[in-house]
């Protein structure tokens, strides 16, 4: 502890001469008060005092304190909340005994060490009490545990992490190696029952999400059974009204696996449910996993796409495989001197690099525009920008030097043109940056930005992606060029490139829908996943097409028992959004309406939440991956039943300790109480023995 002043402490010195002189005045030369002398020299040092620890405080004096912290050892517990946990037989187990038993480990850590305790599912979120440990999630993500601490507990105390799950993970990447990046020990203990049972299950579906009316479509079913050689079982495909398909199933080993393959026709517009199932077998651990859904949107024809190009790049085939993934595009390629003959044949032009500086291409995007079909520029080091600029899309860019600048992808919050999924925000954010030009960008009013550019860390406000509505169609510009390298990104870290395609396929199929002219509009998806949230968007426009959102908008909605639901949109920008949440598997009618001025407007339709049987495929728990997190992170491997090992074995890891800190801390006298304290308590001394001596 020690004094500081933002002055020179010699004025200590003028701040004491100050009261003595101040006292001595005051006691000594007036010769209007007669004290005893005694009492006079007591008061004389108080008043003094008193008056030097006044002048004191212009000095700005402050305390410096060197004060120690202990961090407690956190703890972080996650738990699979997920069905798979009480889909079999020893389900009682976990809904009582086991809770019970958690419970108590968690009160008996408390009291030496902080836990963080979270569920894990289909992400994490923490457990505040029992409600929250139901074991009801659709899927189950066991790496979201670490990229959480990863994200919210860097260069913290973390003592342990404990994982209560059965090894068994249908999201996200492998848990393994995301554990290995702790520095933390991860203890696992295993849940469920590692050995196959008897089971009879439906391991996968393989279909086309969409197909052409009138079109035959081939369907895959996957059926697996365990530990039921010699049994006999029954598939069966309905579309809700009749049995369209049935196949005698013998099931020849305890391991056994068929896939049945079958088409069907598509004979109706719109969303289509098909149920399978199988019949159950004698002794089955379940029977949940017996049947799945699958659907099949049948749309009247496939829509043509263009792609031309300046010259052949890597985002061209990054582009036109993402969009094949969708039976609803035909997609063909062109160079500049091999142009499509009919114009009208393409819902959307892909102009890569173009105009450039060799071809101007601005007489075939007067056509595109004069034909109402979307364009979808993407701009790179060819475009030329002055022929770009003349085009006058709603982007306006003035490029310095030819230089070029490293830009990130940064989602714009308050876009709704499009919903777009949470996973692929966050994929989004980290995929590697993309070549833009450096200079500047001017973007019209009616433009809408998709993305930002996110250069050295700072989300500028220049345009990465945007859109814009011109003439009689729409237009896309994306500013850089290098996308090929988020399509490589997405499957290393998920093994998959399903967050790149819904970039590449919400574009086009935005852009290639003819403009909706009508003044009230409702945004939502076909079908939906009953693990996700139904989101539901609308907009509102004047008779200048200006987006208003003064008015309420009412969504109604029916379920699938009949029941009717009332709900109001919120005001979000200048559109309107409304989540439902997660809603049960069926197919849900809905009608929305507004009163705008004295006119009212009503849109309505139809969507399906179709069931997701995740966590129900596989049973058998994958004891051997908890054993692996663990020895790689130099945890250790528990079952069940085994609390009291585990807890003894945290307790006894001399690594899990507490850290203590120490830190300064400043104090101005300024603000300190017991200071006006000492000055308060010798003032009222001085005061009473004035009185008492008969002053005034």
């Amino acid at each position: 502890m020690s004094f500081l002043t933002e002055y020179s402490l010699w004025l200590v010195l003028i701040c004491i001469l100050v009261g003595a002189g101040y006292s001595f005045l005051l006691y000594y030369k007036n010769k209007n008060i007669v004290f005893e002398n005694r009492a006079k020299r007591v008061m004389f040092i108080f008043r003094g005092i008193v008056v030097a620890l006044m002048a004191f405080l212009l000095l700005a004096p402050m305390l410096r304190l060197t004060v120690k912290q202990t961090e407690k050892p956190i703890i972080i517990v996650g738990i699979d909340n997920t069905e798979s946990i009480i889909a079999t037989p020893d389900s009682n187990f976990y809904t009582t005994t086991f809770k019970t038993n958690y419970k108590t480990f968690i009160q008996h850590l408390q009291k030496n060490y902080e836990i963080v305790n979270y569920s894990v599912g289909e992400g994490v979120r923490l457990i505040h009490d029992d409600a929250t440990l139901d074991f009801s999630e659709k899927s189950t993500h066991l790496s979201a545990l670490f990229e959480e601490i990863n994200n919210y507990y860097t260069n913290r105390n973390i003592g342990a992490v404990v994982l209560f799950t059965d090894g068994i993970f249908n999201e996200g990447a492998n848990p393994l190696y995301a554990a290995e990046r702790q520095k933390a020990p991860v203890y696992t203990v295993g849940m469920g029952n590692p050995e196959a049972q008897p089971d009879l299950y439906i391991s996968n579906v393989i279909y086309n999400r969409q197909t052409f009316l009138g079109n035959l479509f081939p369907v895959e079913i996957k059926v697996a059974a365990t530990q039921l050689a010699g049994k006999n079982t029954t598939l069966t495909v309905s579309d809700g009204k009749q049995d369209i398909f049935t196949r005698n199933i013998a099931i020849a080993g305890n391991q056994f696996f068929e896939t049945v393959r079958f088409t069907l026709t598509a004979k109706e517009k719109g969303v289509h449910r098909y149920q399978i199932s199988l019949a159950p077998v004698e002794n089955e651990i379940s029977t949940k996993n017996n049947t799945a859904s699958f659907y099949i949107e049948v749309v009247d024809q496939r829509e043509k796409i263009a792609i031309i190009y300046n010259a052949p790049h890597p985002d061209i085939a990054a582009i036109k495989s993402a969009l094949e993934t969708s039976d609803r595009y035909q997609i063909d390629l062109f160079s500049t001197d091999k142009l499509p003959a009919n114009i009208d044949d393409y819902v959307l032009f892909i102009l890569h690099q173009l105009p450039s500086a060799h071809q101007a291409t601005n007489n075939l995007v007067a056509k595109i525009q004069t034909g109402g079909n979307a364009c979808w520029f993407i701009v790179g080091e060819s475009t030329n920008l002055a022929s770009f600029n003349s085009l006058n899309l709603g982007l306006n860019m003035v490029q310095n030097k030819n230089l070029r600048n490293e830009a990130m992808p940064a989602f714009n919050n308050n876009f709704v043109s499009f919903t777009f999924s949470e996973e692929a925000k966050k994929m989004l954010a980290k995929f590697p940056p993309v070549s833009t030009p450096f200079g500047e960008y001017k973007t019209a009013v009616s433009a809408n930005t998709f993305l930002y550019q996110k250069i050295n860390n700072v989300t500028t406000n220049y345009p990465l992606f945007l859109f814009n509505e011109m003439h009689a169609g729409k237009t896309g510009i994306l500013t850089g060029t290098g996308i090929w390298q988020w399509k490589i990104y997405n499957y290393l870290y998920a093994n998959n490139h399903d967050v790149f395609n819904e970039i590449i396929n919400k574009t086009a199929l935005f852009l290639s829908i003819k403009g909706d002219r009508s003044f009230f509009r409702v945004i939502t998806k076909n079908v939906f996943n009953e693990n996700a949230p139904v989101e539901i968007t609308a907009e509102l426009y004047n008779e200048s097409y200006e987006l208003r959102n003064d008015p309420e908008v009412t969504f109604h909605f029916t379920d699938p028992e009949e029941k009717k639901h009332e709900m109001q949109f919120s005001k979000q920008n200048n559109g309107y959004f409304l989540s439902l949440g997660k809603l049960p598997a069926g197919t849900y009618s809905w009608n929305a309406n507004v009163k705008f001025g004295d006119k009212s407007y009503s849109k309505s339709g139809v969507f399906t939440v179709q069931e997701v049987h995740l966590e129900t495929l596989n049973l058998v728990a994958n004891h051997s991956l908890l054993q692996n997190i663990s020895e790689s992170t130099h945890g250790k491997f528990y079952t069940a039943d085994d609390f009291s090992a585990l807890e003894n074995d945290i307790r006894k890891n001399e690594n899990i300790k507490a850290i203590a800190s120490y830190q300064k801390r400043y104090s101005l006298f300024l603000n300190s109480w017991w200071y006006f304290g000492v000055i308060v308590l010798l003032f009222g001394v001085e005061w009473f023995l004035r009185k008492w001596g008969g002053g005034y």
